[in-house]
């Protein structure tokens, strides 16, 4: 694990009034707890914290000047982030540590390459993306490399797979899945098809329909031709009297 320097300032007090008037003031409220010693109240300045953590990121021993003139090694056990705008730092606690007693970490596990299945239609699919590591501080890696470019379909690696130093407590169950090949997924299209016996039962009722229609419209055209032939008969029978 890298070590480095973080500058913080003492804060008066806890609390949500000065946590809020920190933020305001383009800082990040903190604490530092731990070793059976008291919780110390910081702030630090949040562009500082932000640089911070792009070069090194949370994996880090830091040598933090808690009390003036004296210097304490810790680490970051906890950011918090606002939920919505995630670069938005809310509060950062720290943890005090002694360099020869062992400590657990959240290890970041780090994908390398192109699997090869991919390039078949395979799915990448990545559930675990931080290992639990117990170690002392010096041994605790800032990140786990794997290199999946020669996983083709089917292929699994697990928590177990994983080479490690035997100094190095590995605190995740062994079979838990940190990268898998899957097959591609396919979209099955339902095709209703009609059988041929509906398909003729609807043209049947389609041909009924259509005579019924026929029929109907010659009793109309009777209806209205009858009295026109009647009239004319009426008219030559007055026309010969």
């Amino acid at each position: 694990m890298q070590q480095a320097k973080l500058e913080v300032q003492p804060r008066d007090a806890f609390g949500k009034q000065s946590a809020r008037a920190i933020r305001r003031a383009g800082g990040v409220p903190a604490v530092v707890y731990g070793r059976k010693e008291g919780t110390v109240p910081l702030q630090i300045n949040e562009r500082i914290l932000k640089q911070f953590l792009r070069t090194y990121g949370e994996n880090v021993i830091i040598n933090m000047e808690v009390t003036e003139g004296k210097s304490e090694p810790v680490i970051i056990k906890e950011i918090q982030r606002d939920t919505v705008e995630k670069r938005i730092l809310l509060h950062a606690d720290f943890l005090r540590i002694s360099l020869d007693e062992p400590v657990t970490s959240s290890v970041p596990i780090v994908i390398v390459g192109t699997p090869a299945g991919a390039q078949e239609g395979g799915v990448m699919e990545f559930p675990l993306r931080y290992l639990t590591l117990n170690c002392l501080p010096a041994l605790m890696p800032n990140e786990i490399t794997i290199d999946v470019t020669n996983l083709n379909i089917g292929d699994i690696i697990y928590v177990q797979d994983i080479k490690i130093d035997d100094e190095i407590e590995v605190m995740d169950e062994a079979q838990r899945i940190i990268v898998s090949i899957s097959q591609p997924r396919v979209i099955v299209e339902e095709v209703v098809e009609v059988e041929e016996g509906e398909e003729g039962e609807e043209a049947e009722e389609g041909e009924e329909a259509e005579e019924r229609d026929d029929d109907a419209a010659e009793d109309e055209a009777e209806e209205r031709t009858e009295p026109e032939v009647i009239s004319r008969r009426r008219r030559n029978e007055d026309d010969e009297e």
